[in-house]
């Protein structure tokens, strides 16, 4: 009986260790009653979103914007994008990667950060490319894959970026070494026995736009998808705020309306404290 009080004791102890840790970090104060702010064509820039030169009072912090030459930016993981749109009544906001222009054809960036799904599944993300939904989650965005290969790939899953970079201006079939290389680019799910052997991933990039699952992709496609940039949501970042509770959780139902429910750690505490049947009847 008393290994059982010792143990409740010490779990009550690490899980309240970690909530006054959760409650130390998040020390951002944030006021839903400022002015909204403009920067070029976005307007109504408003909770959680804030621009750089706002009063600190306002906005949340980890939602920061900056205005450059009449343009918002987000500053993201080793990236800057432009921000497209804000849809606060779907809780996303669509951004595309500053280095991609919409007068080069195939407008891939010469930087080598790449970013995909997995950068948002970090614990300490402020945006995830899923949006909860009632009944699933809403995939967000899909990745294009630049790949670089040794051997010409005969695949209708790869598209010859040959005759697409730079409106065919300049050669992508060459390196800075002496060996001959192939560029493709393969849009969708891509998985490690995707890539050919002879083929590396040179960078990956997110997109949301609109298309069917026609296998037949031009440049021109990659084109519009990369200049469209992707939608990313600060749903999940926000339910404390919105829910105005700690340590919720939450979701859209179909009408697109938040949904609130108690985060794993609240309801871990009130199991502790005999409380969770009660809640949950």
């Amino acid at each position: 009986m008393a290994r059982g009080l010792t143990l409740s004791a010490g779990l009550t102890a690490f899980i309240a260790l970690v909530l006054v840790h959760e409650t130390c970090s998040a020390t951002t104060k944030v006021n839903h009653h400022c002015a909204p702010s403009s920067c070029g064509n976005i307007h109504n820039i408003s909770f959680p979103f804030r621009l750089k030169t706002d009063p600190k009072r306002c906005g949340d912090s980890r939602y920061e914007l900056s205005c450059e030459n009449n343009r918002a930016v987000l500053y993201l993981f080793e990236g800057k994008y432009y921000v497209q749109e804000i849809n606060y009544s779907k809780y996303t906001i669509r951004i595309v990667d500053s280095g991609i222009y919409k007068d080069n054809y195939f407008p891939f960036t010469t930087s080598n950060f790449s970013l995909y799904g997995y950068n948002f599944t970090q614990s300490d993300s402020a945006y995830t490319t899923d949006l909860p939904k009632e009944t699933e989650d809403d995939k967000l965005s899909r990745s294009v894959v630049l790949m670089s290969c040794e051997k010409p790939v005969n695949s209708p899953s790869y598209l010859g970026a040959s005759t697409c970079m730079d409106n065919g201006k300049s050669s992508p079939n060459t390196s800075t070494s002496h060996f001959k290389r192939y560029r493709y680019v393969k849009v969708g799910r891509t998985n490690a026995t995707d890539v050919v052997d002879s083929c590396k991933v040179e960078q990956m990039f997110l997109t949301s736009w609109p298309r069917n699952d026609d296998p037949n992709i031009s440049c021109k496609d990659v084109h519009n998808e990369l200049v469209y940039g992707f939608e990313i949501s600060w749903l999940l970042g926000n339910c404390d705020s919105i829910c105005k509770r700690k340590y919720a959780s939450c979701y859209l139902n179909d009408k697109n309306h938040v949904r609130c429910s108690r985060g794993f750690l609240e309801l871990m505490l009130l199991g502790l404290r005999g409380e969770v049947s009660s809640y949950l009847k």
